[in-house]
């Protein structure tokens, strides 16, 4: 999850920024490192729950599905 913590940083800049300009501006940061970390081998499905995650921090069930995602790919790992 070290790998996240630049995402999770955008993430609260989003959640709490007002000007819309500025949002927007997140938003292709957000972007360009969700490209960097697929690219460098994150699961994308991870990515797409944990982002989810973080952009709504009020919704359980987003936090339940990434909880869920997790514990599967560990019990079960994807062989390549």
């Amino acid at each position: 999850m070290s790998d996240f913590s630049k995402l999770q940083n955008i993430y609260w800049r989003i959640r709490y920024q007002r000007n819309r300009n500025l949002k927007r501006k997140y938003y292709r940061y957000a972007a360009d490192e969700k490209k960097r970390l697929i690219e460098s081998g994150v699961d994308p499905e991870e990515l797409r729950l944990f982002c989810r995650s973080l952009a709504k921090q009020h919704c359980e069930h987003a936090e339940r599905n990434l909880i869920i995602y997790q514990s599967k790919l560990t019990e079960h790992p994807i062989s390549s």
